[in-house]
């Protein structure tokens, strides 16, 4: 047997390496060397005014305006001011902290969005009962206002007495008036220019108080306070349309219940 060693299959040795390691032995000793000397060139003073800061923030103290949280530092040298830690949660202003004229405005926004929902839900109940032709609702500048036809849906002609129908409609309008609980009611009635005489209303003026009145006697009750209520009979002397032509006349013979507004618009 041949006394000769093998040769190895492996490749050439790398006799290097050790620069790797000394290299990464003389950058952390750098890193060592520069926090070394950042924390040899700490200014005292400033640390102190720091540490003093942090713990009267986190010590629930109310912080007055105008100043810093810092103390003043004995030497003359400028240091600068530390920031107010700002509150966590936004300053919330009462309605009484606003100026008169900002709340009068905020309470005007709120009650127009409260009677355009309350249009809503009155639009919702008339196209239910297909009345939409005859009873139209506004938002205006006296508040909501609810214009009924009174021709054969309220009253017969001449009449002051509710028909079955009209107190059905009268009570769906109820059901969403009595949302409400503070806004003051009116009820206005109006007829053409055709006279009447009858031996119940000697003029229009008689039929049209009338009319208002028997709305208010159905409305008020239980569910909606009878003090908020008030009724007036204008005659013909409000019209919406033209007298001179059948059409017009209808449109003007109505009765207009309205939640006047508690805070008039400008």
């Amino acid at each position: 047997m041949s006394g000769r060693k093998k040769r190895g299959g492996g490749g050439h040795e790398n006799h290097e390496r050790w620069l790797l390691t000394w290299a990464d032995l003389l950058t952390l000793l750098l890193a060592l060397f520069i926090v070394m000397y950042a924390a040899s060139a700490v200014n005292t003073s400033k640390a102190e005014a720091v540490t003093d800061s942090l713990q009267q923030a986190f010590s629930g103290k109310v912080l007055t305006g105008n100043g810093s949280i810092r103390q003043e530092q004995k030497s003359e040298e400028p240091v600068e001011a530390i920031a107010q830690i700002a509150p966590l949660a936004p300053t919330v202003v009462s309605e009484e902290e606003l100026p008169k004229d900002k709340r009068a405005a905020a309470a005007g926004r709120a009650e127009q969005d409260q009677l355009e929902a309350l249009k809503r839900r009155l639009d919702a109940k008339i196209k239910a009962k297909g009345l939409g032709a005859s009873v139209v609702t506004t938002v205006e500048r006296r508040g909501l206002v609810v214009r009924v036809i009174t021709d054969q849906i309220l009253f017969a002609s001449g009449d002051a007495t509710l028909s079955p129908q009209g107190g059905a409609l009268l009570a769906e309008i109820r059901g969403v008036l009595r949302i409400d609980r503070k806004h003051p009611i009116t009820v206005d009635g109006h007829t053409d220019t055709q006279p009447i005489a009858t031996g119940r209303f000697r003029d229009n003026w008689e039929l049209s108080a009338s009319r208002a009145a028997s709305v208010v006697q159905f409305l008020a009750g239980s569910e909606l306070d009878p003090n908020r209520f008030s009724a007036t009979g204008h005659g013909f002397q409000a019209p919406r349309a033209s007298n001179g032509t059948a059409e017009g006349r209808a449109q003007n013979r109505r009765v207009e219940i309205a939640l006047t507004r508690i805070h008039p618009t400008s």
